[in-house]
């Protein structure tokens, strides 16, 4: 199959705002692979520039990667009001159109929604992939009307926890930051207690070693052996919240994971 580009073959934008972003492959022998981007990111920065697409169509599945309202191809959305609820009806009702389960992948704050949507709906995920994952909300906590301030314009926040918030917010080119300031702010809302909300599904879990974001995620997989599921942990030597993505190890532990 010929390395796969971007933007995808087909695209199409739920409800509440998301763009899927669609590359089938030409003789699929398995689910298809939905892939979840970050906080701040998009499909383009988080799963395209760090090589994930050609590794993953090699294992003969189509590919489907969602922009978050807000981010990427739907920077335009504005997701105030939103909550998690929202989101995970969208992506039941896109799973619902393939007429398939999916083997999600989420990373960071997609890993969260990913968890959220296999425990909800366990017959649409066949497997779960969580990449640097927060195991609480304790690395989400910010100042929320200083965010928006400084988001819309404004002066820098006073708070420290909300000025590392909204630096890593601005790091990409062409964000809209307001939208993805709120995004975060709408989406704190809702509890994150990963006890409470196990998925019964194989899970793996990945985080590199100098991940702080994602420190302490072996428990995640814990949780999951806990209730009788396969669930494995692998840590990424020298890498942090960041440069995971490009690791080579963590793509081939992935690949390992889906053909098991």
């Amino acid at each position: 199959m010929n390395a796969l580009r971007y933007p995808a073959p087909e695209s199409l934008r739920t409800r509440r705002g998301l763009t899927v972003h669609r590359w089938k492959h030409s003789s699929p022998t398995a689910s298809p692979v939905l892939l979840i981007h970050g906080f701040a990111s998009n499909a383009l920065f988080n799963w395209v520039k760090t090589g994930w697409l050609d590794p993953l169509s090699a294992l003969n599945r189509d590919l489907i990667c969602v922009d978050l309202p807000g981010h990427g191809a739907s920077r335009e959305v504005n997701p105030a009001g939103l909550r998690m609820a929202h989101l995970i009806e969208d992506l039941h009702e896109l799973v619902g159109a393939l007429g398939t389960p999916v083997a999600a992948h989420g990373y960071s704050l997609g890993s969260r929604i990913a968890w959220q949507f296999a425990y909800d709906h366990p017959d649409d995920v066949e497997s779960l992939v969580m990449g640097g994952s927060p195991v609480s909300d304790e690395v989400y906590q910010v100042h929320p009307e200083q965010a928006r301030r400084w988001a819309a314009g404004g002066p820098e926040p006073e708070d420290e926890a909300t000025r590392k918030f909204i630096t890593v917010a601005a790091a990409l080119p062409d964000q809209h930051l307001q939208h993805v300031v709120e995004l975060r702010l709408s989406l704190a809302h809702d509890v994150y207690a990963p006890s409470a909300t196990v998925p019964q599904v194989p899970t793996l879990v990945v985080a590199g070693d100098r991940d702080t974001i994602a420190e302490g995620a072996d428990a995640l997989a814990d949780l999951v052996a806990s209730y009788g599921n396969w669930s494995d942990f692998v840590s990424l030597p020298g890498r942090n919240h960041v440069n995971a993505l490009t690791a080579r190890t963590y793509k081939d532990a992935v690949a390992a994971f889906l053909t098991r």
